[in-house]
């Protein structure tokens, strides 16, 4: 110790005064060198799963938003024959996608028919057919399953879907054809008109960010981004004066799209999500209409335990046709046993 601090000591002031200077000098650039190492070192460890919100966002207004829903809320009729169909059950969607062709006619106001068969084996599964709350299916295939069932569309079967999943021993993973009505499809296509002046229902506009992997060419494995959407919400006041307004439906536009159209939800009286559709790969699918429609529509019943995803083709897409009055007329050709569910005894 005595040795170290000896030369300070008896070196003139001018020479202990460099002698420190060149000791400071020392440790600073040490500072900096281990400081520069660090700084390096974060930028080579960027975290790309910290989401960032995706750009540019497109800006629009209430009346912008609603001009997209027109050409749905407008739509007359509309068919669609030998587009593709993917029914997955969500509760073993690695073991059952179930996928058909389908012819898919509708009238307004609540006119629907919905045919799925395979044409690759040729084999019809399904024909449907409902109006005014009320619906018919003709199920042809599996053998197990045939049947002619009559019912109401707002109407809770589950109780008989359990039932007749023990008669025919049908597997968990087969309910999403089960639990498949027409009219769960009405509504993707042809919604309801926005009744902008009428005093029971009110709208409101917000932006929502919803976080999600990001799917892009060339992100980074990982990466996490934040999406913005507009959102139209959709309530009818309460009659009662006291009550809480509910929510019909929400509508949702995508602002890193140009704020196009991407998703409508439908809740029920209780406020519950029954039905959520999402709408994507808009193209020009009928040569005789200016519009543009998405060619690929996910219906997804959540609390029904299945999705089905509907492509169109574009040469079979047509918008408003002549409709014979018997499209939507089903009768049971097949003598299948017949079920009237509105007429089922309930267990004790």
């Amino acid at each position: 110790m005595f040795q170290a601090d000896y030369p300070l000591q008896e070196a003139p002031n001018g020479q202990a005064r460099n002698s420190i200077c060149r000791i400071g000098l020392a440790v600073t650039t040490l500072a900096l060198v281990i400081l520069s190492a660090s700084c390096q070192g974060l930028v080579k460890t960027t975290d790309y799963t910290i989401p960032k919100l995706l750009t540019p966002l497109a800006k629009a207004n209430f009346e912008d938003l609603t001009k997209q829903l027109q050409p749905f809320t407008d739509l007359k009729s509309f068919r669609a024959v030998q587009a593709s169909m993917l029914l997955i059950d969500a509760t073993a969607s690695e073991k059952f996608r179930f996928a058909v062709d389908s012819t898919l006619i509708l009238e307004r106001p609540d006119k629907i028919r919905m045919m799925l068969q395979s044409s690759a084996i040729g084999m019809k599964f399904v024909d449907m057919v409902s109006e005014s709350n009320h619906f018919k299916v003709a199920v042809l295939n599996p053998t197990e399953y045939r049947s002619f069932l009559l019912g109401t569309n707002d109407a809770d079967y589950s109780e008989w879907l359990e039932q007749f999943k023990g008669k025919v021993k049908v597997k968990e993973k087969e309910s999403a054809l089960s639990s498949a009505r027409p009219f769960h499809f009405t509504e993707a296509l042809m919604m309801r008109p926005l009744l902008l002046n009428d005093p029971r229902f009110d709208f409101g506009l917000e932006e929502a960010l919803v976080e999600e992997a990001d799917t892009r060419p060339g992100a980074k494995k990982g990466a996490r981004l934040i999406r913005s959407f507009y959102v139209i919400s959709e309530h009818e006041v309460s009659t009662e004066g006291h009550a809480p307004s509910r929510v019909r439906r929400r509508f949702w536009f995508d602002r890193g799209n140009g704020a196009l159209f991407a998703r409508q939800q439908i809740f029920d009286q209780q406020g519950q999500l029954t039905t959520e559709v999402q709408y994507s790969d808009y193209k020009k699918l009928n040569p005789d209409d200016a519009n543009t429609w998405p060619s690929v529509i996910l219906v997804n019943r959540p609390h029904e335990g299945y999705s089905a995803w509907l492509s169109f083709n574009g040469t079979k897409f047509e918008i408003n046709p002549e409709l014979k009055p018997t499209t939507f007329i089903l009768e049971n050709t097949e003598n299948l046993k017949e079920t009237d569910l509105d007429k089922q005894e309930k267990k004790p």
